[in-house]
C-alpha cells in the first residue's frame, strides 16, 4: 500500500501528532510515514513536496485538536479560511487524491460541522472520525490501527500469513548475523537489514499488535546501524540507531511490561557505549520475564565488558548453591584495586568482599543473614 500522511497544525496538536507518528512509524516504518512540516527539509518547495507525498498516499490522517478550527493569524482571520493556508491545501488535495481520509480528534476536540469549514474542504465532515483520548490513548490507537488494517487487507490482492512472515524475517536476521560476524560482509549485512525493514513495512500494518514483529522493527534498525558503523558511516549509523531507540521507547509506552522492548533499549544503550545503563535495562527485561533467553545472552555479553566475574556461591546446607548470576546472587562493579564481589541474599542489601582474586574463586561460602 502507499504511505501514511500525517497532517496537523503545530500550534494546535504538535505533541499529539508526534506521539501518534511514533506509533505509526513502529508499524509502517520511517520511510512510509510523512509527518507534514517535520519531514520537510530547509529549502524545499512545500507545495511540491506535499503534492509528491500525497501522490503515493494510501491513508491521510488529519489531526484535529481543540484549537484547530479557531486558530487565527495576526489580522485575526481564521487560518483555515485562508486560501494560502498549508493545512487547508493539504486537506483539499487529500480529499481528491487519497483513498482513505481519517480525521483524528485529540485533546477533547469535536468534529467540525460542514458549515464551519470552507467550501473546498466541507467533505472532511463526511469522513468517519477517530477519537484519541489522553486517558485511553493506547486502546484508542489500537482501534485506529485496526481500522487501517482493514483498509490494507481490502487493497491488497494477497496477504502474507503471520507465520510465513515470521519465518522470512527470522531467516533474514540469521543471514544478517552470518554476514556481519562470520563473513565480515558489512555491505551485505546492511542490505539484509534494510530488506528486513522493507518486509516489515509490508507485514506490520497487517498485524499491528504482534509484539514479536514490533520488536523486530526495532532490531532491524539497530542492525542497520551496526552495519553502517562497520562501513564507516557513523553519522548515518547514529541517526538509524536513534530510530531504533524511539521504536523501543514507543513499545514501552504502549506496554510497560514488554520485556522485549526493555531488552531492545538495552541493546541500543550497549551500542552507544553506556554499558551500565544497558545492564540495568536488560535486568528490567529479566525482571519482567526471567525466562527470556535473548536477555540472558545479552547480559552474559555485557558482564565481562563491565569487569564482572561469574562465580559459584554455596550457602550452607540449608539452601543449596547458585552458579553465576541467575539466582539471587549478584556480582558487579569494579573497585580501584580490582574486581569487587557483592553477594545478595533474597533481595537484601549486599555484603561486600573487596580485593579478592575472583579468578581463583570457584566456590564461596556465605552465611545467610538472620
Amino acid at each position: 500500500m502507499g504511505s501514511v500522511f500525517l497532517s496537523y497544525r503545530r500550534a494546535d496538536s504538535s505533541a499529539w501528532a508526534g506521539r501518534l507518528n511514533d506509533q505509526l512509524e513502529l508499524r509502517w516504518g520511517r520511510d512510509l510515514v510523512f509527518q507534514d512540516v517535520e519531514d520537510l527539509e530547509p529549502g524545499d518547495d512545500w507545495r511540491q513536496a506535499i503534492a509528491d507525498q500525497l501522490t503515493g498516499c494510501g491513508v491521510f490522517l488529519t489531526v484535529i485538536g481543540p484549537a484547530w478550527l479557531e486558530l487565527a493569524d495576526e489580522q485575526g482571520r481564521r487560518r483555515i479560511t485562508l486560501d494560502d493556508d498549508v493545512l487547508r491545501e493539504e486537506i483539499e488535495r487529500a480529499i481528491e487524491m487519497c483513498p482513505k481520509v481519517v480525521p483524528v480528534l485529540v485533546g477533547g476536540a469535536v468534529m467540525p460541522n460542514s458549515d464551519q469549514l470552507p467550501q473546498s474542504i466541507r467533505r472532511l465532515a463526511d469522513f468517519q472520525a477517530v477519537l484519541l483520548r489522553d486517558d485511553r490513548w493506547t486502546p484508542d490507537v489500537r482501534y485506529l490501527m485496526d481500522q487501517l488494517r482493514q483498509f490494507v487487507i481490502e487493497t491488497r490482492p494477497e496477504v502474507l500469513t503471520l507465520d510465513a512472515a515470521k519465518h522470512h524475517l527470522y531467516e533474514l536476521q540469521r543471514r544478517f548475523i552470518d554476514a556481519l560476524e562470520r563473513d565480515r560482509d558489512s555491505a551485505g549485512a546492511l542490505e539484509l537489514a534494510q530488506k528486513t525493514s522493507r518486509l516489515l513495512d509490508h507485514v506490520l500494518p497487517l498485524y499491528p499488535d504482534d509484539p514479536w514483529l514490533k520488536a523486530t522493527r526495532g532490531y532491524s534498525y539497530k542492525n542497520e546501524s551496526m552495519a553502517l558503523r562497520r562501513l564507516g558511516r557513523a553519522v548515518e549509523a547514529d541517526t538509524v540507531l536513534a530510530d531504533a531507540d524511539r521504536i523501543f521507547k514507543t513499545m514501552v509506552a504502549e506496554d510497560p511490561n514488554d520485556a522485549a522492548a526493555w531488552n531492545g533499549r538495552g541493546s541500543v544503550a550497549a551500542i552507544r557505549g553506556d554499558l551500565q545503563q544497558a545492564l540495568e535495562l536488560v535486568d528490567k527485561a529479566l525482571e519482567l520475564d526471567p525466562s527470556y533467553e535473548a536477555a540472558w545472552r545479552d547480559r552474559e555479553r555485557l558482564l565481562p565488558e563491565l569487569g564482572v566475574r561469574e562465580f559459584s556461591v554455596h550457602v550452607g546446607d540449608r539452601v543449596g548453591s547458585w552458579t553465576g548470576l541467575r539466582g539471587t546472587v549478584v556480582a558487579e562493579g569494579i573497585s580501584n584495586v580490582g574486581p569487587r564481589v557483592m553477594v545478595q541474599w533474597d533481595g537484601r542489601p549486599p555484603g561486600k568482599l573487596d580485593n579478592m582474586d575472583t579468578n581463583a574463586v570457584t566456590r564461596l561460602d556465605v552465611e545467610a543473614p538472620r
